[in-house]
Order: structure tokens, then C-alpha cells, then sequence
């Protein structure tokens, strides 16, 4: 099963923090078949806090969404994350996105596609660089429409590196 990942971080060390949840990813069995590059973001919510590093990958594992959802909630809490408030600041963030074929998933614990995603540039434009082509279940339009349709405002991030 191929899945897409949002991956962020505003805490410490940003970009190190990204990159290593990728090897993390990695060396647990899901292999990483593509990576945006970096950008830099404001984060949302009305708190004063330092901006956001965002990417977005693709990953290919026999673990189910269920599974695989553990495994990254697993990795956030190992890598230091500390629950706070809603949008407030992490040491890294690791969302699923969207599953390659399609799969809608509606339970408490996890819902696929991301709710919110078709309104985050954070999340649109680095996914658009490695799955534009890939179809929200729900909206049936593609990642690349989907950027289409963000104002110009949003689409202004800044792209710092490769992950």
C-alpha cells in the first residue's frame, strides 16, 4: 500500500527533526518512495510561535492505515513530542494524508483523507511535488487542482532544502 504523508516540525531542531522521522520511518519497515522538498510555513492558530518546517513523503508498507497510524504516533512520542494545545507547537508532527487507492476512512481515531488538507498550503504544494496526480477520494479532483484553487496568498511558502 502506498500512503501520503504531511510531516512538520517548529520545535528544535526543524529540519533535523523532519529528516530524521523519515530514516526513523525507514528503518521500521516503510520504505520511503518520495520526498518533497522543505518549506518553511506560518503556522495556523492565533499563539505566537516559530514558524513551521513542513514536507510531505510517500511511503510504501504492508502495514494497514491502523497499523502504520500507530507506528508514526509511536514515533512522535519517541522523538520528544509533548502534547499541548490544538495547532500549538511540535517537535514533529507525522499526519497520514491520503491512500493511494483511494480508501476513505472515517473512525475516531483516524480519518483518510486528512480533513483538513484540501485548505493547507502546507500541505498542497509539497504533496503536489510527488503525487499531483493522485486523486482526493471525497473532492475527486486531483492534487495539482487542488493547488490550482488555493488563493495566491496561500501559495506563498518558502521552500528552504531538500528533505
Amino acid at each position: 500500500m502506498r500512503v501520503a504523508l504531511a510531516l512538520g516540525s517548529n520545535v528544535g531542531d526543524r529540519m533535523n527533526n523532519l529528516r530524521k522521522a523519515v530514516q526513523i520511518l525507514d528503518s521500521k519497515g516503510v520504505h520511503v518512495v518520495a520526498k518533497s522538498d522543505i518549506f518553511e510555513t506560518a503556522p495556523l492558530g492565533e499563539v505566537e510561535q516559530t514558524r513551521f518546517l513542513n514536507a510531505c513523503i510517500l511511503v510504501e508498507t504492508s502495514m494497514d492505515a491502523f497499523a502504520l497510524l500507530n507506528l508514526v504516533k509511536q514515533i512522535e512520542k519517541d522523538m520528544g513530542r509533548i502534547e499541548r494545545w490544538r495547532w500549538g507547537p511540535r517537535e514533529i508532527d507525522i499526519d497520514l494524508l491520503l491512500l493511494e487507492n483511494g480508501e476513505c476512512i472515517d473512525d475516531k481515531r483516524l480519518r483518510i483523507p486528512h480533513p483538513e488538507m484540501h485548505r493547507r498550503s502546507f500541505v498542497l504544494v509539497p504533496l503536489n511535488q510527488i503525487a499531483a496526480n493522485w486523486v482526493h477520494p471525497q473532492l475527486r479532483v486531483t492534487i495539482s487542482s487542488l493547488v490550482e484553487t488555493l488563493k495566491d496568498k496561500d501559495k506563498t511558502l518558502i521552500k528552504i532544502s531538500s528533505l
